[in-house]
């Protein structure tokens, strides 16, 4: 019990509950994030250019798929295909591992971080409260590219919807969420937006969250760069859904959620924005 006690200080000091981190308002890094099916040309050219071009070394995580030997080894040929230095799958399979010297030794020397797509909560199971998360945030901070399309999108940001719930309605806690890894704090990140019609969803907990929600369609994705500024690839769309101005209420007896005010935006390849 003592034991426990020490480490819950701990974590408390240290700013890390969850997969969520704080602080990074400073960084250096840059995400490039792709709302699933096949990632933009111009996402992909831009990811490699940032880790490095031919001199990149990119470090695919893959877990998130139901095959992720398979998955891996599809994304290191793509990116050996486009000339990079080096492409490495990590197969992490536990919490265990991802505070493994020897893995977080290896990561260490990647350029790009690159998530692929399946089911995020498999993501946040393996590296939530792990050395790995930490060196990731590190890694973003100092000036590593992290990419991730898909699943490897809807972790991005510090709360993460996990594609359970209920979203025919617009009722307080009708769509589940948990700690994602926490680069983007300001905003929440949905996947597969207009064709999956996932509106409803990322309104509730925009709502409820009161932060900004970011709805990325298929083939399309968003640049975010040092200082918070964001730029729209692709071939698709990125709906923004601004409740800075806004007025939230909760009915109280049938938790229905209501808010007055709120800024949508429909952006298109070479829009930008900031994440306020």
């Amino acid at each position: 019990m003592r034991r426990l006690y020490i480490l819950l200080i701990a974590l408390i000091i240290s700013g890390f509950i969850g997969c969520q981190r704080s602080g990074l308002d400073e960084t250096k890094g840059h995400l490039i994030i792709i709302g699933g099916g096949k990632p933009p040309p111009s996402a992909i050219q831009n990811f490699v250019e940032l880790a490095g071009g031919l001199k990149a070394e990119i470090a695919v995580i893959p877990m998130a798929s139901s095959d992720p030997r398979k998955s891996g080894k599809s994304l290191e040929e793509e990116f050996l295909e486009l000339g990079v230095g080096k492409a490495e799958s990590f197969h992490i399979q536990n919490c265990l591992q991802a505070n493994a010297d020897s893995v977080l030794e290896r990561l260490s020397k990647a350029s790009g971080i690159y998530f692929g797509g399946g089911d995020q909560s498999r993501l946040t199971d393996i590296f939530c409260d792990t050395r790995c998360m930490e060196l990731f945030h590190r890694m973003y901070k100092n000036g590593a590219v992290i990419g991730g399309n898909s699943a490897g999108a809807a972790i991005m940001s510090d709360v993460m919807i996990t594609g359970e719930g209920n979203w025919k309605v617009l009722k307080a806690d009708s769509v589940v969420t948990t700690h994602g890894f926490g680069f983007i704090t300001r905003a929440v990140i949905d996947q597969h937006f207009v064709a999956r019609n996932r509106f409803n969803r990322l309104l509730a907990v925009s709502i409820q969250k009161k932060k900004m929600g970011i709805g990325i369609d298929e083939n399309t994705a968003i640049w975010v760069k040092p200082g918070r500024q964001v730029e729209v690839l692709g071939e698709g769309t990125v709906l923004i859904i601004d409740p800075a101005k806004a007025d939230f209420t909760v009915e109280p007896h049938r938790h229905l959620l209501g808010v007055k005010g709120l800024r949508l935006s429909v952006l298109h390849a070479g829009d930008r924005f900031t994440l306020e």
